[in-house]
């Protein structure tokens, strides 16, 4: 195809064997279409030579020079393209798509005078041609000066993106329109809905694949890359496709193939803004070079010197690596060039929420809201606002933390006595004396938390975030906890507000995690990431085991959710490791080149030695850590016919012949669970135990066995057993409740009182341990732990109110008498038989 247009446009240019060829005749409508694909492919240069022709003979239809027209501009021959739209609007007056490019050129380069001039044409072009005569294509470009003009959003959607479809549904500019208004808008949902429908209608194209990636770049980085290559398969010279691609490489801290992917816009358009404005967050990020990153941003300006796109693009790239500083400094030059740029208000709202200015984040967002009633974002802090608007703050010098009114009786003093203890603690290890407070958010709902966090729904799966010093966190009573320690988690996010700090947020996210997952297992052995058989078989598969000097990469796009947790395990091993082999003052130095601005890999070296002698050995020590987890253990699966469960004894006879076989043996102990044999159940769980000392998860043998010993009432020995994985593993709250269980009755207080309060770090919103913790503290003559779950049972269990205000009234009685009266009478104003409470009653008198 491109050798016959090659041809075509050689014909008409030249007289070929003496004969004038007919021009019309080659250049009729019917090869509009085959340029328009060389176009879609990418083919700039040949489209904008045969318009060129197409334009010198004085070919009727104007769609040869709208090919031109798009081509140039693709190479960044932006300025040519402005002065050939009103060369061609000479020869089609009021030509809608002529009219609607020479705006969007004029806005390119900054020339508003063109920009008014392209509107009024349109509105003039729009008021001789009545709606039901105007083409599909035109209704768009209406549709679009109208958004140009102020006009609703959703009334522009429905009465002219949505009529353009109506009247040629295969139109692809009427679903990249509407689809990049809803992106425009943060609806990226619907976006995504819009842009697939465009792609059933139209077919394949660069664009529609660029917007459905686009869509899901926030909630579906697998779907935004699968798109991306798609899109750069249709058209490899897509120019926003190639940056979408750097920027996501950029938040991968994959500077060098960023780099690539920018250059390959620049090749094409030398002065294209968003290519220089990514250049300039890798100057910034990577080469940490402040006269190279200038250089780029007056480079990004050399078309339009007050572009507020190329502050915002910068600023949004440093955002995400935590320079939320730096990022609302770069919104607020976008906004002195264009007070009304909409997406730098958005991003400056959410820098300041990330800092901590939330007073003047929420007037910002209202603002937007004034602005733009659309838009989603601006719409969910305004939800969030009044939502946070009923929560409890409590302020403190080195604290400031916010939470559901409910909360705050029922953990909020237990969270600031740990922050303060890890304030402490990782203060005095990492040499800083963090002087500004620490803002902690809680929130009840995890839509909330997504909100403050990300801007938007989503985030499932995630407890905390921190921003500096700023952390977010789900409440320990909302769905999103429960299964996890809601305490190990607060302490994981406060070593990030250390760490952060220390390097000026200059640190990369696996040294980062890394730190934190450490430090979890430094404060308590069951917190952290152990080594498990899922960790051990990933260390051990040369694909899944990432270098050191490339381990950021492991979080950008991970296959599964169990390779990203085996990310922040890597990441927590390679910590422990610098840590191990180089010391203390050494692992600091790191810390401290990184905020000088260093790279990772040569703040390393320049403190640790050679890089790739140090990547060598730690995989030596991690593999060594894999190989000792279950050292003695049979690791290999057996085949298919080698174990049939069909077939009688065939566990048994293989674990014969394989006794150290982990599938089998735990196939077999299926087997006998099914036939209900505890005791053989009870061996095989034996075996486990011996064969993986380490493994306290739900599929150990510690696990195996307790189950058998709870069958056979073997109360004693289950105990045993129990108390070795609530030892172990923090996140095990069957275990803990059913400890509490069985102490209860022997007035086992003081291992009562250590599984009630293992079971409240997970969730302090249940009953039991909230129960077992008063008794149990009562018992232990420890009054101020007593009071304060009796005063967390009052909140959480009314039922017993009459009860635990008499507990609370014996607990005051020597230290505030007036306390104490009152909860005795609102004891007997519930319950007015109460011997005891009537005894006390009298006592007073």
């Amino acid at each position: 195809m491109r050798t016959f247009l090659a041809v075509l446009l050689l014909f008409a240019t030249t007289v070929v064997w003496g004969q004038q060829i007919d021009l019309e005749k080659i250049f009729e409508e019917r090869n509009l279409g085959p340029v328009g694909d060389l176009l879609a492919r990418g083919d700039y240069e040949l489209v904008a030579r045969i318009g060129e022709a197409a334009a010198e003979k004085g070919l009727k239809s104007p769609e040869w020079r709208i090919l031109r027209l798009k081509a140039l501009v693709e190479m960044g021959q932006v300025e040519t393209a402005l002065e050939e739209t009103a060369k061609a609007l000479t020869l089609f007056p009021g030509h809608f798509e002529i009219l609607m490019l020479r705006h969007d050129f004029a806005k390119m380069m900054g020339s508003s005078d063109i920009v008014a001039e392209a509107l009024k044409g349109l509105n003039e072009a729009a008021k001789a041609k009545s709606a039901k005569d105007r083409t599909a294509m035109e209704t768009v470009m209406l549709g679009r000066a109208a958004l140009v003009l102020g006009a609703d959003a959703q009334k522009v959607t429905s009465q002219y993106f949505k009529v353009a479809q109506g009247k040629d549904a295969k139109l692809e500019v009427a679903y990249l329109a509407e689809g990049h208004l809803a992106l425009e808008k943060d609806d990226a949902k619907r976006a995504a809905d819009v842009f697939r429908a465009g792609l059933k209608a139209h077919g394949e194209t660069a664009d529609l694949r660029f917007g459905l990636a686009k869509a899901f770049g926030s909630s579906d980085r697998e779907k935004a890359v699968e798109n991306l290559k798609k899109a750069l398969e249709l058209n490899p010279n897509h120019k926003a496709s190639h940056l979408l691609r750097a920027e996501l490489l950029i938040g991968g801290e994959k500077f060098v193939e960023a780099e690539a992917a920018v250059q390959q816009v620049l090749d094409f358009d030398e002065q294209n803004p968003l290519a220089w404005s990514l250049r300039a967050v890798v100057a910034h990020l990577f080469y940490a070079d402040e006269k190279k990153m200038s250089g780029a941003r007056d480079a990004a300006l050399e078309r339009w010197k007050k572009n507020p796109e190329v502050d915002h693009t910068i600023g949004r790239c440093l955002s995400r690596a935590y320079r939320f500083a730096e990022s609302a400094s770069h919104q607020r030059k976008a906004l002195e060039f264009d007070p009304k740029y909409l997406p730098a208000k958005v991003q400056l709202c959410h820098d300041l929420l990330r800092l901590g200015e939330e007073d003047e984040a929420w007037k910002l967002a209202a603002a937007i809201r004034q602005e733009d009633g659309y838009n989603i974002q601006a719409h969910n802090l305004g939800l969030l606002e009044k939502e946070m608007g009923g929560y409890i703050t409590k302020t403190f010098d080195d604290f400031v933390l916010k939470m559901p009114k409910r909360d705050w009786p029922i953990y909020g003093e237990r969270a600031l006595a740990l922050l303060r203890e890890a304030k402490t603690i990782l203060s005095a290890k990492y040499g800083l004396d963090l002087k500004r407070p620490v803002l902690v958010e809680f929130f009840g709902a995890q839509q909330d938390f997504a909100i403050r966090t990300f801007g938007a729904l989503g985030g499932q799966g995630m407890l905390g975030v921190c921003f500096g010093t700023v952390v977010t966190m789900n409440s320990p009573g909302s769905l999103a906890h429960g299964r996890n320690n809601w305490e190990s988690t607060l302490w994981h996010e406060f070593c990030h507000v250390i760490t952060l700090t220390v390097t000026k947020n200059k640190m990369p996210r696996w040294l980062s995690e890394g730190i934190s997952v450490y430090e979890e297992r430094q404060r308590d052995p069951a917190w952290g990431m152990p080594m498990d058989a899922t960790f051990r078989e990933m260390v051990l598969d040369e694909e899944t085991l990432t270098p050191m000097s490339r381990l950021s990469g492991a979080f950008m796009n991970p296959e599964t959710q169990d390779h990203l947790m085996f990310a922040y395990f890597e990441s927590s091993q390679a910590v422990e490791y610098l840590l191990e082999k180089f010391g203390k003052e050494k692992f600091q130095g790191i810390l401290r080149d990184l905020a000088a601005g260093k790279r990772i890999n040569d703040a390393i070296a320049a403190n640790a030695g050679d890089m790739e002698k140090i990547e060598e050995d730690f995989a030596k020590f991690i593999k060594g850590r894999a190989l000792g987890f279950g050292a003695k253990a049979d690791w290999e699966e057996p085949k298919p016919e080698e174990l049939n469960p069909f077939a009688e004894g065939s566990f048994a006879d293989y674990v014969k012949k394989h006794p150290n076989n982990l599938t089998a043996i735990r196939k077999f102990a299926g087997e006998m669970i099914e036939q209900k044999n505890w005791p053989e159940v009870i061996k095989t769980a034996d075996i486990l135990i011996q064969l993986l000392p380490e493994d306290y998860s739900a599929e150990s043998g510690y696990s195996l066995k307790v189950m058998a010993l709870r069958q056979m009432k073997r109360e004693d020995d289950e105990v045993g057993v129990l108390r070795k994985i609530a030892a172990h593993s923090s996140g095990a709250q069957s275990a803990f409740l059913r400890l509490i269980e069985l102490d209860a009755p022997k007035q086992r207080w003081a291992e009562l009182r250590t599984n009630a309060q293992r079971a409240t770090a997970l969730n302090p919103f249940l009953v039991t341990p909230q129960k077992a913790l008063a008794d149990a503290s009562m018992a232990l003559k420890d009054n101020a732990a007593a009071i304060a779950a009796c005063e967390h049972l009052l909140i959480l269990d009314p039922g017993s109110a009459a009860q635990t205000h008499f507990k609370l009234a014996q607990l005051l009685r020597e230290s505030d008498a007036t306390a104490a009266k009152r909860h005795l009478l609102d004891s007997l104003a519930l319950a007015p038989r109460n011997r005891e409470g009537l005894a006390m009653l009298r006592e007073w008198r």
